[in-house]
């Protein structure tokens, strides 16, 4: 009863929130920017899919972001959902010169893309994972608590 608990920082949960806000409204630009280049440049359906999906997971990080914000039961969860998708649009990215055709004789799959997309969600994800599981009594449904 006389417990008190560890008051945990939160300063990585609002850079979480400040790089989900980031990459949203960065990834609709760049999803945008993408469908024009493509129209211009290199006119595929591939390209089309792909800056759909750079709109898609980037509007889906401004909910990850909301969530984050409301301190929504759903959050955490959320969060490593995006990561699981940023790494797939990353490993997608790396082999895309098989479905758009190399734009130069040099072109070839971008390994280092695809080694640093793996990495960087899987430290996110376990990352993430580690400090919500700290927070978690902070993310309850009312009904709860």
């Amino acid at each position: 009863m006389g417990e008190k608990k560890k008051e945990l920082g939160m300063g990585w949960h609002d850079f979480m929130i400040f790089c989900r806000g980031f990459t949203g409204v960065g990834g609709i630009i760049g999803g945008i920017l993408l469908w024009i280049l493509s129209i211009f440049v290199a006119f595929t359906p591939f390209a089309y899919i792909i800056g759909l999906a750079c709109i898609v997971l980037a509007i889906y990080s401004l909910d990850v972001r909301s969530s984050l914000k409301n301190l929504e039961a759903d959050a955490p969860k959320k969060l490593i959902i995006y990561h699981v998708f940023s790494m797939i649009m990353g490993i997608v990215d790396s082999f895309s010169v098989f479905f758009i055709g190399p734009l130069t004789s040099n072109d070839t799959v971008d390994v280092s893309g695809l080694v640093g997309a793996i990495i960087r969600a899987v430290i996110m994800i376990a990352i993430n994972s580690t400090y919500y599981a700290k927070r978690r009594h902070m993310f309850e449904d009312d009904e709860e608590k």
